[in-house]
């Protein structure tokens, strides 16, 4: 039984991830618009990894990028009182 949550919850943030992903491509040219009324700085969309070396190297800086923000997530709720 533990496997099927398991397997199921895998799927659940594997879908996250790509709805996340559509939705960022799709608002990208609004968001671009957006801030170039506002005067701010466009971002450069950087170019993906290319040598097998770069993309371990891009995985492993995202992978670390990933779990600080979950230890500042777990962290802020730890101290949050209970309600």
């Amino acid at each position: 039984m533990n496997r099927h949550f398991t397997d199921a919850r895998y799927y659940f943030r594997r879908g996250l991830e790509h709805l996340y992903t559509g939705v960022v491509e799709e608002t990208a040219p609004l968001r671009r618009q957006l801030l170039e009324a506002l005067g701010r700085e466009v971002d450069t969309e950087k170019p993906e990894p290319q040598t097998p070396r770069e993309r371990v190297e891009h995985g492993a800086r995202r992978a670390a990028t990933q779990s600080r923000r979950a230890v500042r997530r777990v962290r802020r709720r730890v101290r949050q009182p209970e309600q």
